[in-house]
């Protein structure tokens, strides 16, 4: 009895790690297009924070990623919309580093390590 008892538990170990793994791969993770933020995944360039600031920017969420990845190399990570020293800019992950575009002209106003 207690050899049965072992044998079903380690199946439904092993059943669960089967689900655990595919969903991972097919949600995100090693070998995708997705991205883990928060707990949540999300495409890369995808604008997380700050969507109610977008109408006052002139540049695009893409004109944007497209200048901080000339200044920046690296995976494509999240966008967020803020403020920055009374500035609107666009802080993109790229690499290790955030990328900060002013919303208004393009310019790149500061690259910093992320924390």
């Amino acid at each position: 009895m207690k050899k049965r008892i072992a044998v079903i538990a380690a199946a439904v170990s092993a059943a669960f790690l089967l689900v655990l793994v595919g969903a991972t791969l097919a949600f995100g993770g090693p070998g995708t297009q997705l991205i883990n933020d928060d707990g949540v995944w999300v495409k890369p360039g995808s604008l997380d924070d700050g969507k109610d600031l977008r109408p006052p920017a002139s540049i695009t969420l893409d004109q944007a990623i497209a200048r901080a990845q000339k200044a920046a190399s690296g995976d494509l990570g999240q966008v967020d919309l803020e403020h920055y020293r009374s500035r609107l800019v666009y802080m993109v992950d790229v690499g290790n580093q955030e990328v900060r575009v002013d919303a208004t002209n393009g310019e790149v106003v500061a690259i910093s390590s992320r924390d």
